[in-house]
């Protein structure tokens, strides 16, 4: 008998994330070979060698800058999250011990009421 343990739905999220990011820069470098390509195109100088060596340069500088833009989105929506989560972790503090003053504001009141009678 093996030992063949189910993936729990983190791990399979994260694979299925996997499969997309790989996916999506596929596209992404299929979109600047034929950007390039197209510019290339354009120019009437150059030879075939030279034109491939143009789209490859082109291609290339272009998934530099696409690589540099999804890392800075990346890092800024990291950013964001911690601050999010250290805003939403002083506003749940905050409604907690709001709740904790008028629970003990109730018994208080209940307090001095039977007192009272």
């Amino acid at each position: 008998m093996t030992d063949n343990p189910t993936p729990d739905s983190r791990t399979v999220q994260a694979g299925i994330a996997d499969i997309e990011g790989y996916l999506l820069w596929q596209a992404e470098i299929d979109r600047a070979r034929a950007d390039a390509e197209a510019f290339v195109d354009a120019l009437d100088w150059p030879t075939s060698a030279q034109r491939q060596e143009l789209v490859r340069l082109l291609a290339r500088r272009q998934l530099d800058l696409s690589q540099r833009a999804v890392t800075r989105t990346a890092t800024r929506a990291l950013q964001l999250r911690r601050e999010y989560q250290q805003r939403y972790d002083f506003l749940k503090r905050r409604v907690l011990a709001a709740v904790l003053a008028l629970l003990a504001a109730l018994v208080l009141v209940n307090v001095l009421l039977l007192a009272a009678c």
